[in-house]
């Protein structure tokens, strides 16, 4: 049919030669003659007056070959012919006559489609104006061309062919074949290498993750299906994509053949730039030192989480959220600016306050004064001053932090932190029998008292209480048989004053080690009221020098162990009229991978500290101390969290009193008199729960139990004998709540309520238990 349409083309061109060769030169030409018939012949369906109508030729019109070659041209146009023989033009006795031979093309009796797979022949068919019962037109059919085209184009094969209907043959019964060509077959997939791209993965775990493969046909909405699965790839990868470009190589189509390569240029989303809005306080550099994701880095959820992460333990903001925005460099798609966006809140912490606590062991009216800024003129270090004073305790400390020294990489891998303190502290301690009978005791001797175990003990039959105005002997920890002595307590005092400075270097984002040196003059004293002493296996119920008279009870013949009743060589024996040089190193290594210091979901909190005293550092005491504290957190459904924390601290050599370790109700929340050892031992489990989605407010429950013991120490009033070296496990469960005071600058208050093996009681503390 094409080979019959060329034919005809070449015909008409054939004429107008014809025409233009017999047609004599206009100047010596006569007047034309008039057309007096104009006719049609060979159409068998489509009407004579149709054709009439687009002839520009017209009965009594003067002949003009001119015109006929237009008509020639317009009958062509109509696209219902095949070929057309050349008119017959004949003379009349009045003018002439012009008849046009036209040959119709045959009538559609059916229409068929070759080579559609994706789109069905109905569909096809429905795009059409053509159908069955019409004489085929050539016009309609090059419409009908178009609009499949078009429709391919929509359903992603666009761009791959100059056609999809590559042939079309009509038979003479009227059967009209198209032949489609729907895409490119892919012949192979071209993944595009750096520098043009930036695929990172390798180009054959790229290629095979694709839906597309190597002999299928290709096609947007293929392209489509790969992007989806490379999205999925590269999540599993924890990688984000930033640009693809996907389509067919326009050098590598053979029509012939109908194949093609398919090129994928992919580039993975990459930092080109940072940038930080909202710090009104805190300077750039000190938040950008703590991001790890830096321009030509890889954009990762872990790496942005980890800023973030790193941004809110800093506790300088509110919150913080980040955007991405479109790169400095419009050429690369895959480069973007990373905005961190912070809201500033208060750093600064002023506190004033009084306290009081009565009773005889109570330590009466305090007041303390305070402020803390941990991000002083923004520039990120902290620093605090601490004033404390009441009838029973002054203390005073001025502290500061540098978390970062310098601007260099190499420096700010360092931290320094220092402290300068003064410390004196009274405490009172409730006093026992260590005698049968009331004799001439002043406060006059209660019940028995009830107490958790101290170890082994070995009782020998207690002598009985001296007369009135004698000596009275008393003890301070509790046997069996003991018997609390009314309105008497103890008094041990202590102070200490010196500075402490440490310097830190990171090791990496989770682990640091330390150095630091403490420098003290430490003293310590115990008094009893007059006419009460402490009796040991020497002076059992017999006045000696540690006789209480109202002032301190330890002279150079008394020390604080002997005074006390302890025989222990892991305390230092110290004599209350001198004061005593400390001076040690501290060597540490901590680990802490949590994802918020402050209310921990995920992350261990880890440190081991080694503290060493020696004379040869100028002290006038010879230990070590050695900690272990560990803490693990689970995340627990949906937002709970499950922590387990435990300590360890031992030491050897003779330690001074202000270095024992201490149990409070800040450790084990279901007791009210502290705990103190040379060792101890802790496990808490806690499991938080919070009650809003910002886990601002959460109800915690808790299980916990500690041990101390005074190492190779015994206790022996000449009656009973105690065994300090066993551990004294203390153990309690509870409740408690947990809120943050964001205009305050406070993270975490804590409100705890515990039951212990000695009753119930309730602790307040500021910050995580741990």
């Amino acid at each position: 049919m094409i080979q019959r349409l060329r034919r005809t083309s070449r015909f008409v061109l054939a004429v107008f030669a014809f025409l233009a060769l017999v047609t004599p030169p206009a100047y010596s030409a006569p007047a034309a003659p008039t057309v007096v018939a104009v006719s049609v012949t060979g159409n068998a369906h489509i009407p004579t007056d149709r054709i009439l109508s687009v002839l520009s030729t017209k009965v009594g019109d003067p002949f003009d070959p001119a015109k006929v070659q237009a008509d020639l041209r317009a009958i062509a146009d109509m696209g219902f012919f095949a070929d057309q023989a050349p008119p017959v033009i004949r003379q009349r006795p009045d003018g002439v006559a012009v008849t046009y031979r036209v040959i119709e093309n045959p009538v559609v009796t059916s229409i068929r489609f070759a080579g559609n797979k994706s789109v069905s022949a109905d569909t096809l068919l429905a795009l059409m104006d053509t159908a069955p019962g019409q004489v085929f037109n050539l016009k309609t059919y090059q419409q009908d061309v178009l609009k499949i085209n078009s429709y391919y184009d929509k359903i992603g094969f666009g761009g791959q062919l100059p056609s999809h209907v590559t042939d079309v043959n009509i038979t003479p019964e009227g059967v009209l074949t198209l032949t489609v060509q729907e895409g490119l077959t892919v012949k192979s997939i071209i993944i595009t290498p750096p520098p043009d791209a930036d695929p990172v993965l390798p180009p054959s775990v790229i290629i095979s993750a694709l839906i597309t493969k190597p002999g299928q046909p290709y096609s947007e909405q293929q392209r489509d299906k790969d992007y989806d699965a490379l999205k999925t790839l590269y999540e599993k990868y924890d990688l984000k994509i930033g640009d693809v470009e996907a389509g067919v190589d326009p050098a590598s189509i053979d029509q012939k053949a109908g194949t093609a390569d398919v090129r994928y240029s992919i580039s993975v989303l990459r930092v080109g730039a940072i940038e930080i809005t909202g710090n009104t306080k805190t300077h750039d550099d000190v938040v950008r030192r703590e991001l790890r994701l830096r321009p030509g880095m890889l954009v990762t959820d872990a790496a942005l989480r980890r800023d973030y992460d790193r941004l809110n333990n800093l506790g300088f903001f509110e919150k913080i959220d980040f955007q991405a925005k479109p790169g400095p460099d419009p050429k690369r798609p895959g480069l973007v600016t990373l905005d961190w966006q912070v809201k500033e809140q208060r750093t600064g912490t002023a506190t004033l306050g009084a306290g009081y606590s009565g009773g005889v062991t109570g330590t009466g009216l305090t007041g303390t004064l305070s402020y803390q800024e941990n991000n002083i003129n923004g520039t990120g270090n902290g620093g605090s001053i601490r004033l404390e004073r009441g009838a029973n305790v002054s203390d005073a400390s001025l502290s500061f932090t540098v978390p970062y020294l310098g601007k260099t990489e190499k420096s700010q891998r360092y931290s320094l932190g220092a402290t300068i303190f003064t410390q004196r502290q009274t405490n009172f301690y409730p006093v026992y029998a260590a005698c049968v009978g009331s004799g001439g005791t002043q406060g006059g001797v209660g019940s028995p008292i009830t107490t958790p175990g101290f170890g082994s003990t070995t009782t020998a039959t207690p002598a009985p209480c001296p007369a009135a105005g004698q000596p009275f002997p008393v003890e301070i920890i509790p046997s069996t048989t003991t018997n609390l002595v009314n309105g008497i307590v103890s008094t041990y005092g202590s102070k200490s004053t010196g500075f402490s400075a440490t310097l830190g270097r990171r090791l990496t984002d989770v682990f640091k080690v330390s150095g630091g040196v403490n420098v003290q003059q430490v003293s310590a004293n115990a008094q009893l009221p007059s006419g009460f002493f402490f009796p040991n296996p020497q002076n059992v119920l017999q006045q000696s020098t540690c006789t209480g008279t109202g002032s301190s009870i330890i002279g150079n013949s008394c020390t604080l162990n002997n005074a006390l009743g302890i025989s222990a060589p892991s305390i230092a024996q110290i004599n209350s009229s001198q004061s005593y040089s400390l001076r040690s190193l501290v060597l540490g290594f901590g680990a802490d991978s949590r994802d918020d210091v402050f209310n921990p979901r995920r992350g261990i909190n880890a440190s081991l500290s080694d503290e060493v005293s020696s004379r040869a550092l100028g002290s006038a005491f010879t230990y070590q101390i050695i900690t272990l504290d560990a803490a693990k957190f689970f995340p627990v459904a949906k937002n709970m969290t499950f922590g387990l924390h435990g300590r360890v601290g031992a030491s050897t050599g003779a330690i001074p009193t202000n270095k024992l370790f201490i149990f409070s109700d800040q450790d084990l929340r279901g007791y009210t008199d502290p705990a103190y050892g040379t060792d101890i031992l802790l496990g808490q489990a806690e499991l938080r729960v919070p009650l809003t989605s910002d886990r601002k407010f959460a109800i915690v429950m808790f299980a916990e139990s500690g041990a101390t013991r005074i190492r190779g120490g015994t206790s022996n009033n000449g009656t009973t004998l105690v065994n300090l070296n066993n551990y004294n496990f203390r153990g309690d469960v509870g409740v408690g709540l947990r809120f943050d005071v964001p205009q305050l600058g406070l993270h975490t208050l804590r409100l705890d309520f515990a039951k212990g093996n000695m009753g119930t009681h309730t602790s307040f503390g500021i910050g995580q238990s741990f």
